[in-house]
C-alpha cells in the first residue's frame, strides 16, 4: 500500500469514528441502570404506532423540526395557524407497570408559548379504577429543554395510561410545547443480577472397589473303590460301603439337609456302594 492510500484509509476510519461516536455515547446514556427496566416504549417518539394523540380541536403531531434527541419529538398545543380557544392537546401511551420497588418517570419538555393561565401537565389514568391522578400541573413559559421527574411507585402493578398534555384557556397567548424522551424506570432488588455463588470445594469421596470373592470350588465327590476280596474257607463279614457326605462348604442349609444341589451326587455314591455290595455277595455265593 502506497503512502497516499494509507493516508486516505486512516482518514476514512477517523471520519467513521466521528460519525459513530455520538450514537454510541447516546446508547450508553439510554441504557437502564442495573436493576432497572424502561417500561415506556419508544421514549423518543420515533415510531408512529406507540404514542396516541387525542383527537380534539387541537390534536398534537410528531414534529421532525425539533427534538431533544433522535429525529423528532411530539408537538402539543396550538400552532401558528390555529385559532386561540379553550382546548386541551394530549399524547398518551398505555403501559402495564410492573411490581417494582420504585418507578420513576422523566420527560424532556421545551415550552414554546403560553400565558400565565395556560398549563401543561402529566396525568396517570388507572384503567382498573377509571380514576386519573395529576402528577404535574405547571404554568407555561418559553425556555430551552428541561427535564421533569415524577414518582409512579404508587401505581406499581397496575395498567395505566401515561398522559402528557397542554391546556389552553382561550384567552391571551396560545399555549404549545414539545415533549421528548419520556421514560419510566422500574427498579427493584429482584431485577438486580447478583453474581452466582461460588461452589464450595467439596471433596468427592473416592469409591473403594469392593473385593470380588473368589469362586469356591466344590470338591468333586470321589467314589471309594470297593476292596478286592479273596475267597476263604470261612465267610468274612460283608464289607460296608462307605458313603462320603457331600456338603459344600458355606452352603445354606434347610431342615438339617445339605443343599439340593448336593443330593444327586450323594445318591450316586450310595448306588455305587450298593452295586459293589451286590457284586461281593454274588461272588461269595459261588
Amino acid at each position: 500500500m502506497n503512502p497516499l492510500s494509507r493516508f486516505l484509509s486512516l482518514l476514512l476510519l477517523c471520519l467513521m469514528a466521528l460519525t459513530l461516536a455520538p450514537g454510541l455515547a447516546r446508547a450508553q446514556e439510554d441504557a437502564p441502570p442495573p436493576g432497572c427496566v424502561d417500561v415506556l416504549a419508544d421514549p423518543g417518539f420515533e415510531r408512529d404506532d406507540v404514542w396516541i394523540f387525542t383527537q380534539t380541536a387541537s390534536p398534537g403531531f410528531f414534529d421532525a423540526t425539533t427534538a431533544y434527541a433522535g429525529e423528532r419529538s411530539a408537538f402539543l398545543g396550538l400552532g401558528d395557524e390555529a385559532a386561540d380557544q379553550n382546548v386541551d392537546s394530549t399524547v398518551w401511551q398505555q403501559v402495564q407497570l410492573p411490581e417494582a420497588d420504585a418507578i420513576t418517570a422523566t420527560v424532556q419538555v421545551r415550552l414554546r408559548s403560553g400565558d400565565e393561565n395556560d398549563r401543561w401537565y402529566v396525568v396517570i389514568w388507572d384503567l382498573a379504577t377509571d380514576e386519573s391522578t395529576i402528577l404535574l400541573y405547571e404554568p407555561m413559559a418559553r425556555g430551552e429543554w428541561q427535564a421533569r421527574t415524577l414518582d409512579l411507585s404508587d401505581f406499581a402493578g397496575r395498567e395505566v395510561l401515561f398522559v402528557v398534555g397542554v391546556h389552553n384557556d382561550g384567552a391571551g397567548e396560545k399555549a404549545a410545547l414539545w415533549v421528548d424522551e419520556a421514560r419510566a424506570m422500574a427498579c427493584s432488588q429482584a431485577l438486580t443480577s447478583s453474581p452466582s455463588p461460588t461452589p464450595e470445594n467439596i471433596s468427592t469421596p473416592t469409591r473403594t472397589p469392593t473385593a470380588t470373592p473368589s469362586p469356591t470350588l466344590t470338591p468333586t465327590a470321589t467314589v471309594t473303590p470297593s476292596p478286592t476280596w479273596t475267597p476263604a474257607p470261612q465267610p468274612s463279614p460283608s464289607p460296608t460301603a462307605t458313603l462320603i457326605p457331600l456338603v459344600t462348604p458355606g452352603a445354606s442349609r434347610r431342615g438339617g439337609l445339605p443343599d439340593n444341589n448336593a443330593l444327586p451326587m450323594a445318591a450316586a455314591i450310595a448306588l455305587s456302594g450298593m452295586t459293589a455290595l451286590i457284586v461281593v455277595i454274588t461272588h461269595l455265593r459261588r
